[in-house]
Parts: C-alpha cells; sequence; structure tokens
C-alpha cells in the first residue's frame, strides 16, 4: 500500500488533515519501532511505504521510548486527547493492512501494554 493511500485512509477514517495523518503516521511507526527487536524492526521496515522506512530503523533513544505516544500526538498537532487517540488509532489500523496476523501479533507481543492499550 502507498504512503498517499495510507493518508487518505486516516481521513476516511477519523476526519483527520493531512498533515494530521502523516503525523500519525510517522508517530505510530517510530514509536512502534523503538520496541521492536532488531529483526523485528527490519521486517516490519521492510512492509512499509519508502517514506515511512526511515522511521522504522531509527536507532532507539531514551526521549522517545519513555514519553507517551498519546501525549506526543497532542503536543504535535495540538489537538485533544480524544482526536489523538483516534488519529493513533486509525494509523495504526491502516499499517495493520500491510501485515498478515501472524505478523502483526509478533509486533504487537514486543510493544508495552499501555501502547497497545492506545492503539487498539
Amino acid at each position: 500500500m502507498k504512503y498517499q493511500v495510507l493518508i487518505k485512509k486516516i481521513h476516511r477514517m477519523v476526519g483527520a488533515r493531512e498533515d494530521e495523518s502523516q503525523d500519525a503516521l510517522e508517530l505510530v511507526v517510530e514509536n512502534v519501532a523503538v520496541h521492536l527487536s532488531d529483526s523485528t524492526r527490519r521486517d516490519f521496515a521492510a512492509k512499509l511505504p519508502k517514506e515511512l522506512q526511515g522511521a522504522a530503523m531509527m536507532v532507539p533513544t531514551a526521549n522517545l521510548i519513555d514519553d507517551d505516544i498519546l501525549e506526543q500526538m497532542m503536543d504535535l498537532d495540538d489537538v485533544d486527547e480524544h482526536k489523538a487517540r483516534d488519529y493513533l488509532r486509525a494509523a495504526w489500523e491502516a499499517i495493520c493492512e500491510l501485515f498478515d496476523r501472524e505478523s502483526m501479533r509478533d509486533i504487537t507481543n514486543e510493544l508495552p501494554r499501555k501502547m497497545v492499550a492506545v492503539l487498539e
């Protein structure tokens, strides 16, 4: 699935503007990727559109790992918690469509429960 298709999908699901959709996608990819093992991260990145692959291969930083994804979204686009949660969930749902069920289970199993609760 191409990057612009993901952006449009998020817009259709929750009415996010293009920039908000892009921010949500990048935040989800970055925050998921920092919690994955190296091999899972490489597999994750390989299935993403090229525009998101760099975000998936970022070297984890203590700042990103400790920050709450919901707060990051709220701060980045100056939206309330409800909108931020909707945008992140829509981005996660769009990303999930790129993977088979088993791959998504493997990815989700490596994520902190708090993050999974926000995304699902």
